[in-house]
């Protein structure tokens, strides 16, 4: 092979490095990674250069498995943008509780200090008519509240069997599980989305409520 073919295959694997560097999402980074190391591999064998071959001989593997890292990650965020938090973390971290028919677990504005998960039975949110049951999480909202209040008054429908753990503990378990985090953060948006179309459906309602009862009165006037 030539030397003018040796020299750019040399250049192409170092600009290929340099456009690493202008990169700021690591799976395209990874792949320009890996293209440079092939090209400094093949210029390490042209050339003779062998402490650059057995550089890039080792460092091809290595980006080679932190692309497929980054590929299986794409796809468990995928995966946890479609599921429910998995609360299996919890348990060793939660203490049962019993509530009667009809009683109020907790009242709107009360601290935020708790995270339940419904073991069995069904509660209500009271504000919103919202109905959680077996293995639906309720509380979370709170606990990431500027005021660390309650919103909503949440109360046993039946008998109910929960399981509850502290604030501090779910913050922690937040910041070590990120596919506890992520799944949390995406329950709390859909229940802030679900409320909010609630609140304008009865908003509605009531608007039609009062154009009803003005027209009747303006008929019977």
């Amino acid at each position: 092979m030539s030397v003018q073919i040796v020299e750019l295959i040399g250049f192409a694997a170092s600009a290929l490095v340099f456009l690493t560097f202008c990169m700021q999402t690591l799976l395209p980074l990874r792949l320009v990674a890996i293209a440079s190391n092939v090209l400094f591999i093949a210029y390490g064998v042209t050339a003779g250069l062998v402490p650059i071959l057995i550089l890039h001989a080792v460092l091809l593997p290595v980006n080679i498995w932190r692309t497929g890292q980054q590929l299986r990650l794409r796809q468990r965020l995928r995966r946890m943008l479609e599921e429910a938090p998995d609360t299996s973390l919890l348990v060793p971290f939660m203490t049962e509780a019993r509530f009667p028919a009809g009683s109020v677990i907790f009242d709107k504005g009360d601290p935020a200090d708790r995270l339940y998960v419904v073991l069995d039975g069904e509660v209500r949110v009271e504000e919103v008519g919202h109905e959680i049951g077996t293995g639906g999480i309720f509380g979370e909202m709170g606990l990431f509240a500027a005021d660390q209040q309650r919103s909503a008054t949440v109360r046993a429908v039946g008998a109910v069997s929960a399981a509850w753990i502290d604030r501090a503990t779910v913050i922690r378990m937040y910041l070590d599980h990120p596919d506890f985090a992520l799944a949390l953060t995406r329950l709390i948006a859909s229940r802030l989305l679900e409320n909010q179309h609630r609140l304008h459906d009865t908003l509605a309602s009531e608007r039609g409520n009062v154009a009803r009862d003005r027209l009747v009165s303006s008929e019977q006037g």
